[in-house]
């Protein structure tokens, strides 16, 4: 039998959380942002794949295979920021900075923020909701990037040898990427309350602590990837979610929403 403390709770979520992020979800979907990083990301592997030339032989030679522009296998970045190791997936979450950097700075030069904290004053509803919006736009990013390489190196007739992986380690890799934005979405965020509208300070800003993580995604999520890769991910994902939402909360609760 509920407890009066657990139906509180939910109640609780139903008329002030959940409105939130269907607000958000509602306010990503008809943000051109979005639907520009969408193709952004679908236009990434075109131009990586596409790299053909007198002069760019090495890096056509380097780009032979469909897997490569996805990320490479165990033992394959001791090269890390090489731009053969660099020019793949993990590329969206650069991107994704981009993204969020301008969700949130239009949120303030809007009147969005000071609106809604006027009818709705928990910050961490905010910020939940924000990030959960912005891990759903991270996660298409990621599934824009993978299909289009998929499609790109099949008509271009790349190979799609997968060495030492397999099918199930692929997808386990593509969830893993999609699990890594509940990382770096609540780090992007806590970085753009910091500097709301000033959005130019804001994007120098993600990008900078997107390319200082940049190694968490690169290193910890190889094709080859296993189950125990998505756990990892999932709790750093956790963490993340924990640890950058509640110094996003407390941002928000200590500075002036103007």
């Amino acid at each position: 039998m509920e407890t009066t403390a657990t139906i509180g709770k939910r109640k609780q979520f139903s008329n002030r959380l959940l409105p939130m992020i269907k607000l958000d979800f509602y306010r990503l979907f008809h943000t051109p942002i979005f639907y520009t990083m969408v193709c952004v990301a679908a236009l990434i592997p075109v131009l990586v794949l596409t790299m053909v030339g007198a002069e760019q032989a090495a890096a056509a030679q380097t780009f032979n295979n469909t897997w490569q522009v996805i990320e490479g296998q165990r033992g394959s970045t001791a090269g890390l920021m090489d731009f053969t190791n660099m020019a793949n997936i993990n590329m969206v979450y650069i991107f994704a900075a981009l993204m969020l950097s301008v969700f949130v700075a239009h949120d303030y030069s809007s009147g969005f923020v000071k609106n809604i904290f006027t009818v709705h004053a928990k910050k961490s509803d905010y910020v939940v909701s924000k990030s959960l919006a912005g891990m759903f736009g991270g996660a298409c990013m990621i599934l824009s990037y993978f299909f289009v390489t998929i499609i790109v190196g099949a008509v271009m007739g790349k190979s799609f040898d997968l060495g030492a992986a397999n099918a199930g380690s692929v997808i386990l890799c593509l969830l893993s990427k999609m699990a890594l934005m509940g990382f770096f979405v609540p780090l992007y965020l806590s970085v753009a309350v910091l500097f709301k509208q000033k959005l130019w300070i804001t994007i120098v800003a993600t990008f900078a602590a997107g390319i200082l993580f940049y190694p968490v995604a690169s290193l910890a999520v190889p094709l080859d990837a296993g189950v125990l890769t998505l756990i990892s991910c999932i709790l750093a994902a956790g963490i993340g979610f924990l640890g950058f939402g509640s110094l996003s909360s407390w941002i928000l609760n200590k500075r002036d929403l103007a």
